[in-house]
């Protein structure tokens, strides 16, 4: 098992074009650390792809990006890329779905499949962004309150954290952003603050939490 890591980035819509973006800060935190990673960005986040650089480069934390469902999570064009019911290419790896609703089920199947830890969500992960930003996604302050904590995750995990400290982070921060927003004038606060308090509430970990890549 080599410490590395196989991240997917489609960008088909608008949703998975912020996560594509924001992302790309994991990898400039693979290329400080010099952590060897896989890149599959775009319509290279496909079945066929994924499941090749999974046999052929073993890393050892797979940071998925794109929709999902309690079954499944999926890469480019909403392609499934790990189902419940299939064979899964998860022994001994930790993985982080930023994905909806995937850690409901297929997090527990990839644990049972041999993965060490799972990272992931009971419902919805949910992402506010701005109108005016979506054409710049990484200057958008409003995405960055849900973005920057989840980013926390792979980034902790990358300096040599365990999996615990990595959600424990993501969470303080977004408690803390929770905080500064219910502080502030802001007409949409309850909104925003509701949905910020959700993503704290169902971020889930599976497994082995003292687990590290």
């Amino acid at each position: 098992m080599n410490k590395s890591i196989l991240i997917t980035r489609p960008n088909h819509d608008l949703a998975t074009t912020y996560l594509y973006w924001w992302s790309k800060k994991i990898i400039d935190k693979c290329l400080e650390k010099k952590i060897k990673y896989f890149d599959l960005k775009g319509k290279k986040a496909s079945k066929k792809n994924f499941d090749s650089y999974l046999k052929k480069n073993n890393p050892s934390f797979i940071f998925i990006n794109g929709h999902g469902s309690e079954d499944v999570v999926t890469g480019w064009n909403n392609e499934i890329l790990l189902k419940v019911g299939d064979r899964l290419d998860v022994k001994d790896r930790v993985i982080y779905a930023r994905s909806c609703m995937a850690g409901l089920k297929l997090g527990k199947v990839c644990v049972d499949s041999g993965a060490k830890t799972f990272i992931g969500y009971t419902k919805n992960y949910v992402l506010l962004f701005l109108t005016s930003r979506e054409t710049r996604p990484l200057t958008d302050n409003l995405a960055a309150l849900f973005l920057e904590p989840s980013n926390l995750i792979p980034i902790s995990l990358i300096k040599g954290n365990t999996v615990e400290e990595a959600d424990r982070k993501s969470k303080d921060l977004m408690k803390k952003n929770l905080k500064r927003i219910l502080s502030s004038d802001k007409s949409d606060k309850k909104e925003v603050t509701s949905y910020l308090w959700h993503d704290i509430k169902y971020q889930t970990v599976i497994g082995n939490n003292l687990a590290k890549i």
